[in-house]
């Protein structure tokens, strides 16, 4: 038997880490925009084809800096507007930011980088939820999945 030392043991109630609430499925038009590069080295790939299994393309910590700052200069052609507020830079509006980019500026390099960790978010994203467009199959059950539903648990 345990003697009592007359310490008692502190325990935090409510505290546990709970995980990080999924975000929903990848919007469309993420899929369609530039994530990375084929494996030659210059051409854009599509987030879909960056998470693509089948599809050679580089990772996106093997990008030199100036393929980083291509990569970010097209995502950000491709949108509409950009209005961003940055301590210390000011208001940046979509040609500043190209302009920023282009430049490799202090502020540029900042953008790449949050526009990397966007990308990164995506490609995340893109694992666990799967294209918007993919339907899963509720049609006829394969002889595989008639023996899964079959088992009882």
């Amino acid at each position: 038997m345990a003697a009592n030392t007359g310490k008692r043991r502190l325990t935090k109630r409510g505290s546990e880490k709970k995980p990080a609430k999924k975000s929903g499925p990848v919007p469309e038009k993420q899929w369609e925009m530039p994530a990375g590069f084929c494996s030659d080295g210059t051409t854009h790939a599509t987030l879909r084809e960056v998470v693509d299994p089948d599809q050679p393309t580089m990772q996106l910590s093997d990008l030199t800096l100036q393929q980083r700052a291509e990569l970010v200069t097209r995502r950000l052609e491709l949108q509409k507007e950009i209005n961003l507020a940055m301590i210390g830079a000011g208001m940046i509006d979509k040609a500043r930011a190209i302009t920023e980019v282009k430049n490799k500026t202090k502020v540029g390099r900042l953008l790449i980088e949050i526009e990397h960790q966007m990308i990164r978010n995506l490609i995340e994203q893109s694992q666990e939820t799967g294209p918007a467009t993919a339907k899963k199959s509720r049609g006829k059950a394969t002889p595989a999945t008639k023996s899964r539903r079959n088992i009882k648990r």
